[in-house]
């Protein structure tokens, strides 16, 4: 890039220090020098304003791609932390409910329990009052 814009400057500078005596066909030349190394500025522009486009339009889809992926990862946390907190209502609910069915195991189980005794304890009452009312017969 450099050569070419010395070049250029060259034939700027040729063309006003050329001195009045010089022929047309040298003056054509600088002319026609000048004209290819515009040609290959104009060219080179063109190439560069391409590759910055394309640059352009890549990097545009790399940050929207970023940007996707981190829309996704917001999403993913904000979805754990929700999992998180309806895992530990869920657990907590739970515990509770296991405990509220243990106790009213054990509460059952007693009742059984002071069912039976109250049976039983009936069952011998009646047989020992049966057995004083023979006994207060009989005798």
């Amino acid at each position: 890039m450099n050569k070419i814009l010395f070049a250029l400057l060259f034939c700027v500078v040729a063309a006003f220090a050329a001195a009045p005596a010089d022929s047309v066909a040298e003056m054509s030349a600088l002319q026609e020098t000048c004209s290819e190394f515009k040609s290959e500025l104009a060219h080179r522009d063109s190439l560069m304003a391409i590759a910055d486009s394309s640059c352009s339009v890549e990097k545009d889809s790399l940050r929207a791609a970023l940007n996707s992926e981190k829309a996704k990862g917001e999403n993913w946390e904000k979805s754990y932390e929700t999992m998180k907190k309806s895992n530990e209502t869920c657990a907590k609910a739970l515990s509770v409910s296991v405990g509220v069915n243990e106790k009213n195991k054990e509460r059952e189980n007693q009742s059984r329990s002071q069912a039976a005794m109250m049976t039983s304890s009936s069952f011998f009452g009646g047989i020992a009052l049966g057995m004083l009312l023979f006994w207060l017969i009989f005798d």
